[in-house]
């Protein structure tokens, strides 16, 4: 698809509303798999970590807000307190063409920045994708596409120790050479300020954990189980690490809270 339909159809849904080794990721196929990187310390520095939550159910099952209230997204957002998530995603948060899309509603309830990734060609009515939601303002949009590799996000300042510009992306991988493709094309990103949190297809997931530290030099931390068909995919530079995954619920809306460490 052309990059100029591409961009056009994210900056379109921001103008309608305003690793075999266990580590600290929690619950059942919690893995990472680190080769050839430094290890972060043990000791947590809270001052520089941000949170992200992942709203997915892991499975192919259709749009995520079919059979689900857009309005207790909404809430969950709204009652956090303390240190809240700076970025939320919502995997299979489908675009249908001509509708308003679900986090237009969102935006407009609570005061939300709000875009649409997309995860496939366009030319379908209904647009697989993941529907991201900040209040921190969005300073820039970056993606690529091409060869049916889809990866979007945006650029906020993070307030750490020191106020950091860190792109967050969202993508689908579902063949090790999609990853190819995306380290081809952002490869410097990536390797600097950058994290992905996005998913990954149950089976072939060994093969692109392996590809991802080997051949891109980052880490990759997976969640999920065997029983799910994809798993939860987190991939950040050298310089980051992924704490933990901690899977949650608003009423029937399950999610995992990452909390991502920019150690040195």
């Amino acid at each position: 698809m052309p990059g100029k339909q591409y961009i056009f159809l994210l900056m379109l849904m921001l103008s309608i509303s305003s690793c075999k080794k266990d580590t600290g990721l929690s619950g059942n196929g919690g893995h990472m798999k680190e080769q050839g990187l430094p290890a972060p310390p043990e000791e947590v520095n809270h001052s520089n970590v941000f949170i992200v939550d992942f709203f997915s159910t892991l499975e192919d099952d259709g749009d995520f807000f079919e059979k689900r209230d857009i309005s207790m997204a909404s809430r969950h957002i709204r009652e956090q307190s303390g240190k809240r998530p700076l970025i939320y995603m919502f995997d299979r948060a489908d675009f249908t063409v001509g509708n308003s899309h679900p986090l237009n509603r969102m935006s407009y309830d609570i005061g939300i920045f709000q875009f649409f990734a997309q995860h496939q060609t366009t030319g379908a009515s209904l647009i697989q994708g993941t529907g991201i939601a900040t209040y921190y303002p969005i300073s820039k949009y970056d993606g690529f596409a091409g060869g049916g590799t889809f990866m979007s996000g945006c650029t906020i300042q993070v307030p750490l120790t020191t106020v950091t510009q860190i792109v967050f992306y969202t993508t689908k991988i579902e063949t090790v050479s999609q990853l190819e493709e995306i380290g081809q094309a952002k490869s410097v990103v990536l390797s600097g300020d950058a994290v992905i949190i996005g998913s990954v297809k149950n089976d072939v997931k060994p093969e692109v954990l392996d590809h991802i530290e080997k051949k891109m030099s980052l880490r990759a931390f997976s969640y999920g189980s065997d029983n799910t068909v994809t798993d939860l995919l987190v991939v950040v530079p050298a310089s980051y690490v992924c704490r933990s995954v901690e899977s949650g619920s608003t009423a029937n809306l399950p999610y995992y809270r990452i909390p991502i460490e920019k150690w040195m």
